[in-house]
């Protein structure tokens, strides 16, 4: 029992001498805020997003969390208009060798979302990413198929990996920061050097739907010694738009024998163009 007090106090003291503030824009934030249970089976996704982050973002820069909506391929996640087939799927993604068995986002690339994964990734904001990634976790173990909440059949969680580069000036892949909640879960392997950039590519942002495909094409390998033969491999990454980036890797996760290969990201940036 005393411990727990000398735990508390401490706790309180540094909360006295280090204020807990904002990681996006720095706000103090408020003291009941702090610390607390976690929101993941708080039901919808926004209200998660609010629980989760609520610890390390003011409310703020929490607003405007929206989720996917309307008619989407469940293969890369763009909308579709007109007739939708079952399952529904886009043009491309009719091709039943498709790479890509299914692309799944949390959030729209807007608001909150976005606010938190441009601070993770461009400001070096790493207190973001383990509410992030409960996320993640918690909608992988919660995948809704068919109406009903069910666990995804994953071997192996790999994350999209940075080219050394860019790992080296960032000092870190947001993508792989993501994934500590996976790893803490019995059962789910999670292969962090599993695939490499075989070279630099231009930045995504910005290219059109064709020059993002070309921009990644032989991108990618497989680290010498690794195997992936008859496993079901989840993709995770931070940010999808086109869906290039994912249908690249997992091209060569199935050339190397994957059966299937899924993506999983944290928000969905919808083309305007």
């Amino acid at each position: 029992m005393r411990w727990r007090w000398l735990s508390a106090l401490a706790l309180m003291v540094r909360r006295l001498v280090y204020p807990p503030r904002c990681r996006v824009c720095g706000v103090l934030l408020p003291w009941e805020r702090v610390g607390g249970s976690s929101s993941l089976h708080s039901g919808d996704l926004a209200s998660m997003f609010h629980g989760e982050l609520c610890h390390v973002m003011c409310a703020t820069c929490r607003a405007g969390v929206q989720e996917p909506s309307g008619q989407r391929c469940t293969a890369c996640g763009q909308p579709l208009s007109g007739v939708v087939f079952d399952p529904p799927l886009c043009g491309p993604c009719m091709d039943p060798d498709r790479p890509l068995l299914r692309m799944t986002a949390l959030y729209l690339h807007d608001g909150g979302p976005a606010m938190a994964v441009r601070a993770l990734k461009y400001k070096n904001k790493r207190a973001l990413a383990p509410p992030m990634g409960r996320l993640l976790f918690a909608r992988a173990l919660r995948a809704h198929l068919d109406g009903e909440a069910k666990r995804w059949d994953i071997d192996l969680v790999v994350p999209v990996p940075l080219h050394g580069k860019r790992l080296k000036a960032r000092g870190f892949n947001q993508a792989s920061v993501l994934l500590a909640a996976f790893e803490k879960e019995a059962g789910l392997r999670v292969c962090h050097r599993l695939l490499r950039r075989r070279r630099p590519t231009t930045p995504q942002a910005g290219l059109s739907r064709r020059a993002r495909l070309t921009n990644v094409r032989g991108a990618f390998e497989l680290a010498p010694g690794r195997m992936v033969e008859g496993l079901k491999v989840l993709l995770v990454d931070d940010v999808c738009t086109t869906g290039s980036t994912l249908a690249a890797c997992a091209a060569l996760l199935k050339r190397h024998g994957a059966t299937e290969v899924s993506a999983l990201v944290f928000a969905r940036r919808d083309m305007t163009h």
